[in-house]
């Protein structure tokens, strides 16, 4: 292909220019400047645009239609690109990120009806969990595949668009000198781009809950003051909270403490109750505060049976009370204390 510079670079244009200040492009010219308008180098769909103004509007009726043949050059191609598997791995993103959120808001709803320690119910609550967590894994893996290349020809077909757009608008001589162009914008024009604008907020969202969920895994891993059975319970536990896209909690070394010594406290003194004999921790509140924690406490169960951090989850998670108190929306704080067969956990909100 020629360099279209030399359209209105060579002598003859030039003096064809000096005798006519607005000649009639060439129907040759307009079909190598289409050609130029599909580039993925800016300068040379620059240079095409520029075929055509330097013939003034002369050219006008023929620009506009060859601007809307762009247009649709550049959708077709956003068409393609999207169903392409082996470039975008997002194809069926909208409809499982659909999926994902319903089965969401159903399940949470099923976890949150108290069936009066009903075994076939817990049993019944617990498949459905599973078959969650089955969806979730699908999904992560699906957002977590590389998409730069689809973002590069997406955001280069965006970029095209909104040149395009803006040229139909200096056809129309309206005043574009201070306007930005906004290739998503442009892209939220075509369905095509709408639904990759639409699978690309789906993985931002996404990646940021598992972001979310890899901090607080790290800085729980982190907590020096922790024993394992400590972390172990907390990352069982935000695993779960997980799948419903419920704020991970953060193990708070006070509110581990105060945990730590109702379980102390019961093992040492025989009882098993939320309402302690000893003075000044007889309620939960009573304990965090002489713990030194200074946020709100907003929960706390026990459990007695086994040094195990699945047995104490799974004692919690069968009984409708405890299984409110781990799964509530509100807390980001978690106090866990295991002491040989007895557990205290406690919830807090910063």
């Amino acid at each position: 292909m020629k360099p279209l510079t030399l359209l209105f670079l060579s002598p003859l244009v030039s003096l064809l220019f000096a005798q006519d200040p607005e000649p009639t492009i060439p129907i040759s010219a307009a079909k190598t400047a289409l050609q130029w308008m599909q580039n993925a180098d800016p300068e040379k769909r620059a240079a095409a645009y520029r075929t055509f103004q330097l013939f003034g509007k002369s050219s006008q009726d023929l620009y506009r239609k060859t601007l809307n043949a762009a247009r649709d050059l550049h959708e077709d191609k956003l068409e393609r690109l999207m169903a392409d598997e082996r470039k975008n791995p997002f194809t069926n993103l909208s409809e499982l990120n659909d999926q994902l959120q319903s089965e969401r808001t159903r399940i949470y709803q099923l976890i949150k009806i108290d069936y009066q320690k009903d075994p076939a119910k817990i049993t019944m609550l617990r498949n459905e969990v599973e078959s969650l967590q089955r969806l979730n894994e699908q999904i992560h893996k699906t957002v977590n595949k590389d998409a730069q290349k689809l973002d590069h020809e997406a955001m280069v077909i965006g970029q095209s668009l909104a040149e395009v757009f803006r040229e139909l608008k200096r056809v129309e001589d309206e005043a574009i000198e201070n306007e930005e162009l906004n290739p998503e914008r442009a892209l939220d024009e075509c369905y095509e781009g709408g639904m990759y604008l639409k699978s690309k907020k789906i993985v931002e969202k996404l990646r940021s809950e598992i972001a979310q969920s890899q901090k607080t895994f790290d800085d729980n891993e982190k907590a020096t003051w922790a024993n394992s059975a400590q972390k172990s319970f907390a990352h069982h536990l935000n695993a779960s909270r997980s799948l419903f896209g419920l704020t991970p909690l953060l193990l708070e070394q006070k509110l581990s403490h105060a945990a730590m010594g109702h379980s102390q406290d019961m093992a040492a003194h025989g009882f098993f109750s939320h309402t302690s004999p000893l003075e000044g921790k007889q309620s939960p509140g009573d304990r965090a505060r002489k713990a030194g924690f200074e946020y709100g406490w907003t929960g706390e169960n026990i459990f007695m049976g086994s040094s195990s951090h699945v047995s104490a989850y799974n004692a919690w998670f069968g009984s409708d009370g405890h299984r409110f108190i781990m799964f509530a929306s509100g807390p980001n704080l978690l106090g866990i204390g295991p002491h040989g067969n007895h557990w205290t956990m406690m919830t807090g909100r910063k």
